[in-house]
C-alpha cells in the first residue's frame, strides 16, 4: 500500500469527525495512513474522541513541522485535513504551512501537498510532485463531495529589513483575538473588512497593528521575535466546536512512564503544557498559571489528567475559551481540575504576583521538586502563593476536593 503521511490540524476537524471520514476513505482507496497533530489546540480533541491510538500528539510541533517529520521519514506525499471557520482562511493556513516547510526544509519538487478542507468541501492540491499524479488522482477520486479549488500562487508574507520587519495575516475577522507563540497580543479592528492585518515589528518587539489593537502590558511575556517565523494566528475562540463523544478516562499518558521526580510546573503561557505532560522523567503534580485564558485553558487540558491547578488571575480575559464571557470567578468552576484553586486580585495585578511567584518560589525556574505527602505539597505551595499576594487578593475559588482512590 501507497504511505500517506496525515496532518491534522485544530479541534474542530476532529469534533466533527472529519479526521475519521478521511482516514476511512483513504484506507478504504487503498493507501497506508500515518497521522500526527500539527500545533497544541487540537489535543484536547483528540484525547476526548478517544483517537490518541490513530493521531499523535506525543510531541508538540508546529503543522510545518509535522510535514517535515514525515518528509524526513519518507511520507513525501502528505494530506492536511482542517476544518477553517471560512474558505479564505482554511486556504491561509494550507499556504502557510506549505512556505514555512519549503522554507526550512525542501523544494517544491521534493514533495507532494493536498488540502482537504471540511469547511466548504474543498480539496486543494498544493503541490503535486512528479510521478505523484495517479496518487493524486486517487485521493481526489476518494473525495467525491469536495469540489477541487486551484491552489493560488504563494505569497511572502513579510516584508521589511534588518530594523523593522512586517507581516501580513490574511483571512481574520472582526474582533478576534490575535495570538503570537500563545500570547494574546492584540485583537483585530471591529471595522475591519479587509480581512488581513499586519504586524510591524522593530528590533525584534511588537510595535504596532495594522488593522488591528495592541495589548500591550501582554507583551513582556514575548523574547524578541523573529517575526517571519513566530507562530501567529487569530481566533474567537480556540474550540468553535463541541465533542460529539467524550471517551472518558484521560488519565495517564501511559503505563510504561515511570516518574523520577513529582514538581510543579509554572506557566504564563502553554507552549511547553502537553511535552512536560509526556515527559517520562517528571510527574506534574501541580500547574501554577497566570492570567485568565492561561488558566481557564490550562484547567479544561488538566482535569482530563487529574492533575491540580493555582491559578492567578485578575478579571481580564480575552474570551479565547467558549464560557468565560464576563469573565465573573465563578465562570471557572467547569475548567477547574477537582481540588484546584483560583486567586483572584485586583485588576492588573496578576503578571506582578506571577513574577513573584516564579523568583521566590520558583527560583526563576519553570518547576519546582516536590517531596513528601502530595496534600501537604500542594498546601503548602497554595500558603506560599497567597502569602505573596497577600493585600492584592479579591476573591478566591476552590474546585470539590479529588476524590480518594482506591
Amino acid at each position: 500500500m501507497t504511505p500517506l503521511g496525515l496532518l491534522v490540524h485544530g479541534p474542530e476537524v476532529i469534533d466533527d469527525g472529519n479526521v475519521e471520514d478521511a482516514i476511512a476513505c483513504l484506507k478504504a482507496a487503498g493507501f497506508e495512513v500515518e497521522a500526527a497533530l500539527g500545533g497544541i489546540s487540537g489535543k484536547t480533541a483528540v484525547i476526548d474522541a478517544g483517537l490518541r491510538a490513530i493521531i499523535d500528539i506525543s510531541r508538540d510541533l508546529r503543522p510545518s513541522a509535522v510535514v517535515a517529520d514525515f518528509f524526513h521519514r519518507g511520507r513525501d506525499f502528505i494530506v492536511a485535513v482542517n476544518h477553517a471557520k471560512s474558505e479564505e482562511s482554511g486556504c491561509v493556513l494550507g499556504e502557510g504551512i506549505l512556505s514555512n516547510f519549503l522554507k526550512r526544509h525542501g523544494a517544491k519538487e521534493d514533495i507532494s501537498f493536498v488540502q482537504l478542507e471540511y469547511s466548504s468541501l474543498i480539496i486543494i492540491p498544493w503541490l503535486i510532485k512528479p510521478g505523484h499524479e495517479g496518487i493524486y488522482r486517487t485521493i481526489r477520486d476518494a473525495f467525491g463531495t469536495h469540489r477541487e479549488k486551484a491552489p493560488h500562487r504563494l505569497e511572502a508574507c513579510c516584508t521589511g529589513d534588518s530594523k523593522v520587519v512586517r507581516r501580513v495575516i490574511r483571512g481574520v475577522q472582526p474582533g478576534e483575538k490575535i495570538v503570537v507563540n500563545g500570547v494574546i497580543i492584540g485583537t483585530v479592528s471591529a471595522d475591519n473588512q479587509e480581512q488581513r492585518i499586519t504586524l510591524v515589528a522593530r528590533d525584534g518587539k511588537l510595535t504596532e497593528i495594522m488593522g488591528g489593537t495592541l495589548i500591550e502590558h501582554n507583551l513582556w511575556k514575548l523574547p524578541p521575535l523573529k517575526l517571519e517565523d513566530e507562530l501567529i494566528k487569530t481566533a474567537g475562540v480556540i474550540r468553535r466546536t463541541k465533542p460529539r463523544r467524550m471517551v472518558s478516562g484521560g488519565g495517564a499518558w501511559g503505563e510504561e512512564l515511570v516518574p523520577k521526580r513529582r514538581v510543579a510546573c509554572f506557566f504564563y503561557t502553554l507552549e511547553s503544557l502537553f511535552p512536560k505532560l509526556v515527559d517520562p522523567h517528571t510527574a506534574v503534580a501541580v500547574a501554577v498559571t497566570v492570567g485568565d485564558d492561561t488558566t481557564s485553558i490550562a484547567g479544561d487540558i488538566l482535569k482530563r489528567f487529574d492533575i491540580r491547578l493555582i491559578g492567578i488571575t485578575d478579571g481580564d480575559a480575552d474570551g479565547l475559551i467558549s464560557g468565560i464571557t464576563s469573565g465573573a470567578l465563578d465562570e471557572y468552576a467547569k475548567f477547574l481540575p477537582p481540588g484546584s484553586v483560583i486567586i483572584r486580585l485586583k485588576p492588573e495585578r496578576d503578571d506582578v504576583v506571577g513574577k513573584d511567584v516564579k523568583e521566590r518560589i520558583f527560583g526563576g525556574l519553570e518547576e519546582l521538586d516536590l517531596e513528601g505527602e502530595p496534600e501537604q505539597q500542594f498546601e503548602e505551595l497554595k500558603r506560599r502563593i497567597l502569602e505573596l499576594a497577600r493585600g492584592e487578593i479579591l476573591e478566591i475559588l476552590s474546585s470539590s476536593p479529588q476524590p480518594e482512590k482506591t
